[in-house]
C-alpha cells in the first residue's frame, strides 16, 4: 500500500489585515498516480515549461513549493542523480464577474503573505526529463446586499517523474480568488495539493485549510 507522507489540518501563515480570526483556504484537487515516492525520496524540481529555466519568478515559487516538499518528508537532491525529478507549472485566468447577494450583516476577506528563498539542492533548472486569496470588506443591513466582484481562478500543477522520464504522478490544484497574485497563492496552492498525499486516484477531493494568523 502507498505510504502517506503528509497530511495536515492546519497551515500558519503571516496575517497582514488587522483581524486576529483564523480563516480558511479552499481549493480543488485532482491527482493521479502509478506509485508513491517513499518517505525521504531525493528531488529536483523543475519548471515543467522550459523556457522558465531561468525566471526568479518561478524561482520564488520553487521555495514556496520547496517548504511544503520538506514538510511532506522529501529530500532536496543535491547532486544530479536525484530519486525523482518534480516538475511544476503555476497559471492564472482573466477572472470573471461574479454575483454575490448578502441577506444582512458583514463580513470581511483577509489578506495574508507567504513567502520564503532557500534553494539548497532544490532548484535544478536545468534537469531535462523530457517532453484565495483576496481581500476587501462587504456590508449590508436589512433587506439584501447585491454585490459584483472579479474573481480569478490560479492553478499548481505538479509532475512527479522516475529520472529516466517516466512519469508517476500529476496533480492540479486549483481555488478561486479575489487577488491576483501568484505569490501568495503558490504555497496555499502547494499545502493543498500534498494534502493527503498522493489523494485517490483519479477523482477530485475539495481540500480546506485552516489558517491561523499568528
Amino acid at each position: 500500500m502507498a505510504r502517506q507522507i503528509f497530511r495536515t489540518a492546519s497551515i500558519v501563515v503571516i496575517a497582514l489585515a488587522l483581524s486576529a480570526c483564523a480563516s480558511t483556504f479552499r481549493s480543488n484537487v485532482t491527482s493521479f498516480h502509478t506509485a508513491t515516492p517513499a518517505a525521504g525520496a531525493k528531488v529536483v524540481l523543475v519548471p515543467i515549461d522550459e523556457t522558465r529555466q531561468d525566471s526568479l519568478e518561478y524561482r520564488q515559487y520553487a521555495s514556496s513549493i520547496q517548504g511544503v516538499l520538506e514538510r511532506s518528508g522529501f529530500v532536496g537532491a543535491r547532486s544530479d542523480k536525484p530519486d525523482y525529478v518534480i516538475g511544476f507549472d503555476v497559471s492564472i485566468n482573466d477572472g470573471r464577474e461574479k454575483i454575490r447577494a448578502f441577506p444582512g450583516g458583514f463580513g470581511v476577506n483577509n489578506r495574508y503573505w507567504n513567502s520564503g528563498y532557500a534553494w539548497g539542492g532544490w532548484w535544478n533548472p536545468h534537469y531535462a526529463f523530457g517532453g484565495g486569496f483576496g481581500s476587501g470588506y462587504g456590508a449590508g443591513f436589512g433587506g439584501s446586499d447585491i454585490t459584483a466582484r472579479t474573481v480569478y481562478l490560479a492553478e499548481l500543477r505538479i509532475e512527479i517523474r522516475e529520472p529516466d522520464g517516466t512519469m508517476i504522478f500529476e496533480a492540479t490544484a486549483e481555488t478561486e480568488s479575489r487577488s491576483r497574485s501568484l505569490p501568495e497563492l503558490i504555497p496555499l496552492l502547494a499545502a493543498a495539493l500534498f494534502e493527503e498525499f498522493p489523494g485517490e486516484n483519479g477523482k477530485m477531493r475539495r481540500v480546506r485549510l485552516e489558517l491561523d494568523p499568528k
